[in-house]
């Protein structure tokens, strides 16, 4: 006969459990913090590479090539958008892409408490792309090291286990992972967005309609791969395999899934929102930068926790 312990241990960890344990893994292995906290002290006082002179030269460009009897909502249209290059060269920071899959606070932007530091100029586009892709390599890099991790207390891993070679595993199946992602919206948006803007023409409703449905489905395709990275890092799966993991959670437990998700939003979209109080000087960067890999490093290993719990049980 099951005791009443054994009935619960068999129901399915709740949304409010799986936070729960998410903030209690965080606190118990708090090293994992390092790594989003060393990131953002790095790109707030290490080197700042401007992009303006790209940006500036695009603007520029725009302005040659705008026909002087252009119709007056393309020119609005045009100024906007030179509006908005200009004001992303200006403040920019190139090495804000080294965030990309981080639970980063700064990103792209400083914040306000301006520090010392080491100001650079890119005006090559080339150079420029080079950067960029330089800095998306080492995105993938350190966003795997830190969800691996992550991962591994949730995995119980013995502390013998190999690190790096399953890091380097990791940052390959992340990059393909993203790379079938890219391909398969690519696939899906494409042709309807030309569809759409073909029927536009004869019928504006028509064609805003087929758009809308087009984007509806990306929704809906992202909210089922939502589990896919943690595929990768605790299931250690390569990419296909993620997805289709990340689509089975979902087909097992729609609701549970999607409130966590819908939850891990709000309270990420919500202390976004609050930390901008906060980061009017020193010691209130220091503290947004800690608080905000706490809160996000817990809603990451929540997520990894949901998952295993719910991959566990279909077997």
């Amino acid at each position: 006969m099951e005791t009443p312990t054994q009935k619960v241990a068999e129901k399915p960890l709740g949304v409010l459990d799986t936070l729960i344990s998410g903030f209690e893994l965080i606190w118990l292995n708090p090293w994992i913090l390092l790594v989003p906290i060393a990131l953002d002290v790095f790109l707030w006082v290490g080197p700042y590479v401007s992009a303006q002179p790209v940006f500036q030269r695009f603007v520029t460009l725009l302005t040659l090539l705008t026909p002087s009897n252009a119709p007056t909502e393309t020119v609005e249209n045009l100024n906007l958008l030179k509006q908005t290059l200009q004001t992303a060269g200006d403040s920019m920071n190139v090495l804000g892409v080294l965030a990309t899959g981080m639970p980063s606070v700064i990103g792209f932007q400083p914040p306000t408490e301006v520090v010392a530091r080491a100001h650079f100029a890119i005006g090559d586009p080339l150079m420029l792309g080079g950067v960029v892709v330089l800095a998306l390599i080492g995105a993938v890099l350190i966003a795997s090291a830190y969800l691996e991790l992550t991962a591994r207390p949730i995995r119980q891993d013995a502390a013998t286990v190999s690190f790096f070679a399953r890091w380097l595993r990791a940052c390959v199946d992340v990059i393909l992972l993203a790379l079938l992602v890219i391909v398969g919206l690519s696939v899906l948006m494409f042709p309807t967005s030309v569809i759409a803007g073909t029927l536009s023409i004869a019928n504006q409703a028509l064609g805003a309609f087929l758009l809308l449905a087009g984007m509806t489905l990306m929704f809906w395709a992202l909210l089922y791969l939502a589990f896919a990275v943690p595929a990768i890092f605790v299931s250690r799966v390569n990419a296909l395999q993620a997805i289709v993991n990340s689509v089975r959670v979902f087909r097992f437990d729609f609701w549970s899934a999607a409130r966590l998700i819908l939850v891990v939003y709000l309270l990420r979209s919500g202390f976004t929102i609050i930390w901008e109080f906060f980061q009017t000087n020193l010691w209130g960067v220091v503290f947004v930068v800690i608080a905000n890999a706490f809160l996000n490093s817990a809603l990451i290993a929540a997520e990894m926790i949901f998952y295993k719990d719910r991959i566990a049980r279909m077997g």
